[in-house]
Parts: C-alpha cells; sequence; structure tokens
C-alpha cells in the first residue's frame, strides 16, 4: 500500500486533523498519538505495521488516507471531475432582468434596463420541452438569478409554472431556487412560490442590521428586517424548503454577536433549525485581511443557537457541468451569468435550440488540463481548481492556468479546519 497525496495533517487547538481532499473523510488525533498515527499513515507498506495495525490500516483504505500501490490518484480524479460534469441533471439559470431595487457597491453587475421579452419566454418554454426530452437527463433544476428576479415576477411564475407541469407530466424530478434581496417578496407571493415548486431561497444579508441597512438602503431604512421576516414567513408556509441566509461579510461587517442577536430578534428558536446560514467573504477582498477568529467565532455562536451552517465543502463550479446553460435578460446564452451581455457566445432561436459560436473556451480550459497547473497541486482535490471564467481569462492571457491564491497552503488548511470542525459540529 501506498499513503495517498491528498493527505492533510494539520495542527489545531492542541491535536491534529487527519484529512483526505479527495474522499473529504477526516478525524482528530491527540499530540501523544499523532506520531505513530502520522508513521502508519504515511508508510502503510511497513511489514510492522501491516500487521500490528491492520484494521485500522483497513480503514484507512476505505477512506482513502491509502491506497494499493498501483492505484493512480490523477485518474481516480479525472473520473471524479467527468462524474460531476456529466451528471444527468440539466440545470438552468435565468437572468430575467439585469434590474435591481438595490445598488449594494459590491455587486457585479451594472444593471441595465435589459428584461425578458414575452417572445423570449416562450422560446425558454421551448428550450424547456426540447432539452429534457432529448438529453435523456433524469432531473432538472430551475434557478432564478439578476438583477432582482423578482421585478420579473411574471414571467418568473409563467415559466416556473411551465417547468413544475413539464416535468410531473414526464416523471422528470424538478426543483427550483430562487437568488433575491427578497424585499419584493410578499406573504401571498411566498405562497404562489411554494406552490409551484421553489424549495430553495438564497436571501443576503450584510452583517448586523445596523451595517446591512447601510449597503441596502432602501426608504424606510428596514431593509434587514424585511429580509429576515420573509426568511420566516417562507419556513413557516413552503413545506421542506431550503432557506439560505447568506452572510457577505468584510473585516469592518464580521461582527459576530450582533449579527446573531439581530438576527434572533427575528427568528424565534422553533425554526431556527429549517435555516441555513452561510457566512461568505466579500469576493473582492482579500482574505487575508480577515480574522480567522472572528469567522470561527460566527460559525459557533450559529450552531450553538440552532441555526444549520452551510457546508464549506468545495466542488465543481456549476458552469463545468455539462447540462449548464444561463440564459440572460436580452434572450441570448452563455454558460456563466457573470459574462457582459456584449460578448455571450449562444443565441437561443425560435425552435429553443441553443446554437454556439464555436466551441466554449470552458470546454478547453479545464482545471485537469495540459495547460493547468493544479493538475500537480496536492491541493486540488479539495480546492477544484479557480472558477472557469478565471481560468479562460489565465488562459488566455497566459496561455496556462494558474494557481488564484496568493498564499494556498495556509488558505487551503484554514478552509479544511472550518469544515472538519464544523462537519463534526453536525454529527453531534
Amino acid at each position: 500500500m501506498k499513503s495517498s497525496k491528498f493527505n492533510y495533517f494539520i495542527p489545531h487547538k492542541g491535536k491534529y486533523i487527519f484529512f483526505n481532499g479527495m474522499s473529504r473523510r477526516f478525524f482528530f488525533v491527540s499530540e501523544k498519538n499523532y506520531a505513530t498515527f502520522l508513521d502508519v499513515v504515511s508508510h502503510p507498506d511497513t511489514n510492522s505495521y501491516a500487521q500490528r495495525y491492520a484494521p485500522f490500516l483497513e480503514r484507512m483504505k476505505r477512506e482513502g488516507f491509502v491506497l494499493d500501490k498501483d492505484t493512480d490518484e490523477t485518474e481516480l480524479l479525472r473520473k471524479k471531475f467527468e462524474a460531476q460534469r456529466n451528471e444527468d441533471l440539466y440545470m438552468l439559470m435565468i437572468l430575467p432582468t439585469y434590474r435591481c431595487n438595490l445598488s449594494c457597491w459590491y455587486c457585479i453587475q451594472e444593471h441595465q434596463n435589459v428584461n425578458l421579452t414575452d417572445e423570449m419566454v416562450v422560446r425558454i418554454k421551448r428550450h424547456i420541452k426540447k432539452y429534457l426530452t432529448e438529453s435523456g437527463v433524469k432531473r432538472f433544476r430551475l434557478s432564478w438569478f439578476g438583477g432582482e428576479p423578482l421585478i420579473a415576477y411574471k414571467h418568473l411564475v409563467d415559466i416556473t409554472s411551465y417547468a413544475q407541469s413539464f416535468c410531473k407530466k414526464h416523471h422528470i424530478t424538478y426543483f427550483s431556487d430562487v437568488t433575491t434581496n427578497s424585499l419584493l417578496l410578499t406573504p401571498d407571493r411566498i405562497v404562489e412560490l411554494g406552490h409551484i415548486g421553489v424549495r430553495m431561497f438564497q436571501i443576503t444579508i450584510d452583517g448586523c442590521r445596523e451595517k446591512h441597512n447601510q449597503v441596502k438602503r432602501n426608504k424606510d431604512n428596514t431593509a434587514f428586517d424585511k429580509a429576515l421576516s420573509n426568511i420566516l414567513e417562507i419556513v413557516k408556509n413552503i413545506p421542506n424548503v431550503r432557506c439560505v441566509l447568506r452572510i457577505n461579510y468584510s473585516a469592518e461587517t464580521l461582527e459576530p454577536e450582533k449579527i446573531v442577536n439581530d438576527i434572533n430578534e427575528l427568528i424565534p428558536a422553533e425554526y431556527r433549525q429549517r435555516i441555513e446560514i452561510s457566512p461568505h467573504r466579500i469576493w473582492q477582498l482579500d482574505e487575508a485581511s480577515i480574522s480567522n477568529n472572528e469567522i470561527d467565532k460566527l460559525d459557533s455562536m450559529v450552531q450553538n443557537e440552532s441555526y444549520s451552517l452551510g457546508a464549506l465543502d468545495r466542488g465543481l463550479c456549476y458552469v463545468d457541468y455539462k447540462h449548464f446553460n444561463c440564459i440572460f435578460p436580452n434572450g441570448n446564452v452563455d454558460k456563466c451569468e457573470n459574462e457582459s451581455l456584449e460578448i455571450l457566445k449562444g443565441v437561443l432561436t425560435e425552435t429553443g435550440d441553443i446554437v454556439w459560436n464555436g466551441v466554449h473556451p470552458f470546454e478547453s480550459y479545464q482545471t485537469l488540463s495540459d495547460k493547468s497547473e493544479c493538475a500537480q497541486c496536492k491541493h486540488v482535490a479539495f480546492c477544484m481548481g479557480p472558477c472557469p471564467k478565471r481560468r479562460n481569462e489565465m488562459a488566455q492571457n497566459s496561455g496556462k492556468i494558474t494557481c488564484m491564491y496568493p498564499d494556498k497552503d495556509r488558505i487551503i488548511q484554514d478552509v479544511i479546519v472550518r469544515y472538519c470542525e464544523n462537519m463534526s459540529k453536525c454529527q453531534l
């Protein structure tokens, strides 16, 4: 046997975390036993270990820490990537408008006055029917993004209702989700969205009440309270809903006590387990500027108050999936919702087909391609490499794909520690 090249042995709070990036399995080892366990896992072919630690090594083999000598881990990782990329799930994201009722400073969009037309709604319905009929997929996920998608509420309901009915008739598993600032939700709309199959809402806050209302300004300065009140209505009125409260944070807004206290004021204890809180650094900011201690404190407080904590696991971006497309407000198509309207590479035709302008670059510049240094990196099994848009830009600018992190060892290990701590708490 041999040791996996994706193993990590990370000191943490007087113990060590043994973690495998491929399998995502982990366990904690005391300082007293660390040297022995490390040597056994690192040299599993030692004759004395094979006999003395046979049950332990069998467990390590099941969990991916050790492997047969002839196992090609890079090939296993390629197969894992391809299996994910080729899932029998069609994910269709629709941006029905670029307009928004707010102006958050970190938003990547310019909020042009571009909206889906009635004709494009007809084409989208034809596309859903055609793709689901001809591709052979067994599952369909319809996602709404923007701008603020609820500005186009009529079109959202029309297309979502059609998709739900079509999938039910053809025995296709159906799921719909909406990313929204929630200010245009009402109790009636929440009930209606539940009836047409919306089973996930992602709603963002930007710190505590005071900080959030400074970023998301509405006329009566109640954006925070409205967002939390709508979350409460969602979990009260839609069975089996997944309601994600995303917390976008910076060094200035990362105030765990204030954030959790303000959330608790509006969410009674009996509903907290049904709300998933998912903290995320604002993407434009340097990770080194954010205190790990404050992030850990927020994670612990969220779990101590009985909320679910969003998973920290890394996975392939949905853009990498074979069966993923994004339809923009002008009716054109691309693979990434962050592309500019001027350079979209696909056209949605009257028949519901997507016609692409050549081979999409995301297909050429994969994480494990010859042009990528990720293929030789020990972190790739967990990190999964740069997002497709960044890979594309890197390859076009320099001819190769490089790491997106300035201090990758520290950053990846910090994420692994948070992942293991949070997963271990969830298993209690």
